[in-house]
């Protein structure tokens, strides 16, 4: 259904994809712009070039999914063959060619592209070189593939177990891509900037996907840019008078560390940005308005940041803030504040259900289930049970609907209670990182052995003696949610051991599994 596409339906050399490098306006000299013209014309070159490597439609292709527009081209052009791309994380070493292993053999690949030739050798599959860009080969009509055929498999977070494979089809991939579209009354006018990785749903389906299907224009760059330049990327989303961004909620926390005084924002105007997503992890209420508060003044809309709520198994979207709502807070239970995610799409049902199965009123928390929309029907080739026997998913996500809107508390897998209380381990670490001298986005609280232990890792040269920093968390944890953390069950650890998916959410349970069995670094 790559017809479906406004930008690859048309000959659009107006609009198209810029690839940044970096976010640094000396190198944007460097930038390279395919317009949607050439990149049809690219896609039909690729998928010659695949077709003559010995790609067919039955084919299955291990694809390390770098930003790169080679990368773009070549996912594109297996589409428009039908070959069958399982889109995984780049990487090196053994761990990665352990993890290329398990996709392949889990699910039956018989090529790959974007690995070494021994790791391809060792494992039995015929190795791909990324198809070039050829911008300037003949135009042609794309194939049209019916809504059922299989389009690509996406892979869930991963954060309890194996990833599991997530079969998106045509039909689902062009009806969620329709929702997004439609949820932000995306016009052709838009401009939109990504820099989230491209094997994962947000980035693909959220970024790239739906600039495709709008024909709206896109900047593209890599995880790292916005990892070494965050005040960089919202001096670009002014320089090119961005109008939609698509963010996780680690990257509200992670500018905020950036935005000492406001001579870095020298000259930002933000007044063009209509729509930033916001996804991903529980959002860090305190965090988002203090980020508004900051930007208020550099032309950022009081309604511009939309909290959303998605998932692979969904294509992506499945509630976001509408386009001329604000999103609220509420006080759940035991004083800990939730965010609304909009009102779920009338294209999904939605129904809350309690610990022993009930249904829940509205402001009861309760397990997200959800049926109808664009939803899978079940995870590829695995016999693991996807819905029951109405057709209704169980989410993992714990929330409550107010208002007729969605307010995720957390993943159900992290609440536990003290006292008849439920909380979530989120709760906890938005908290913890709160302090000056714990690193961003590195801490971990889990509850081993019935008591609830912080695991953290520290700015070592903030932390000469680490009993007043223990304490300060523990005061923290118990003013915030009134839990008393004891002292020993703080402990600042080694870098590298807090272990996470391949979209960056933290698995706790192997974390947890890890702390049990003595393997956790104490650093001091």
């Amino acid at each position: 259904m790559l017809h479906t596409y406004r930008a690859l339906s048309s000959a659009d050399a107006e609009r198209g994809l810029t690839f940044l490098v970096g976010f640094d306006a000396d190198d944007q000299g460097d930038a390279r712009f395919i317009s949607y013209a050439e990149l049809r014309r690219a896609i039909a070159a690729a998928a010659r070039t695949l077709a003559a490597a010995g790609v067919d439609a039955d084919a299955r292709v291990v694809l390390s999914f770098e930003t790169s527009p080679e990368s773009i081209v070549t996912f594109l052009g297996l589409l428009a063959l039908g070959a069958l791309p399982l889109s995984i994380r780049p990487g090196s070493g053994a761990s990665h060619r352990d993890f290329v292993a398990a996709v392949a053999g889990r699910y039956g690949a018989t090529h790959v592209v974007g690995v070494d030739a021994e790791t391809a050798a060792s494992l039995g599959l015929r190795l791909l070189a990324p198809a070039p860009v050829e911008v300037d080969a003949p135009d042609a009509l794309l194939p049209e593939h019916g809504p059922e055929r299989l389009a690509f498999v996406q892979f869930s977070s991963g954060s309890t177990s194996f990833p599991k494979g997530v079969p998106i089809t045509h039909g689902n991939l062009v009806h969620n891509l329709r929702l997004i579209v439609e949820s932000g009354a995306q016009g052709l006018d838009e401009r939109g900037c990504s820099w989230l990785p491209l094997y994962h749903d947000m980035g693909l389906v959220g970024s790239l996907l739906t600039s495709l299907y709008a024909g709206t224009d896109l900047h593209i760059a890599r995880p790292s840019d916005f990892l070494m330049g965050p005040v960089d990327w919202l001096r670009h989303l002014s320089r090119s008078r961005t109008s939609i961004t698509v963010i996780p909620n680690f990257a509200i926390d992670y500018v905020l560390r950036y935005l000492r005084g406001d001579e870095a924002l020298a000259g930002i105007d933000l007044s063009a940005l209509r729509h930033v997503y916001l996804g991903s992890e529980p959002i860090n209420i305190d965090n988002l308005e203090a980020f508004s508060r900051r930007l208020a003044g550099f032309g950022l809309r009081p309604g511009a940041v939309k909290p959303c709520y998605g998932m692979a198994e969904a294509v992506l979207m499945v509630s976001s803030t509408g386009v001329e709502d604000e999103y609220r807070v509420v006080e759940r239970p035991g004083g800990v504040r939730a965010i609304s995610s909009g009102r779920v799409h009338p294209d999904f049902e939605i129904r809350i259900v309690g610990e022993e199965g009930e249904a829940c009123a509205d402001g009861e928390a309760g397990e997200i289930e959800l049926r109808g929309g664009s939803l899978a029907g079940a995870y590829f080739e695995d016999e693991r049970r996807f819905a029951d026997d109405e057709g209704w998913y169980a989410t993992g996500d714990v929330g409550f609907v107010d208002g007729g809107a969605l307010f995720i508390s957390g993943r159900a897998s992290d609440r536990f209670k003290i006292n008849a209380q439920s909380y979530f381990s989120s709760d906890f670490e938005q908290l913890v990182e709160g302090l000056d001298f714990v690193r961003p986005q590195r801490s971990a609280v889990v509850h081993s052995e019935g008591r609830v232990v912080v695991l953290a890792e520290v700015r070592r040269e903030a932390v000469t003696d680490p009993t007043p920093h223990r304490r300060a968390i523990v005061d923290r944890i118990d003013a915030g949610l009134g839990v008393k953390v004891e002292l020993e069950d703080v402990r600042f650890i080694r870098s590298g051991q807090l272990l996470r998916t391949s979209s960056g959410k933290l698995r706790r349970r192997a974390i947890a599994e890890a702390l049990e069995a003595g393997t956790i670094r104490s650093a001091i």
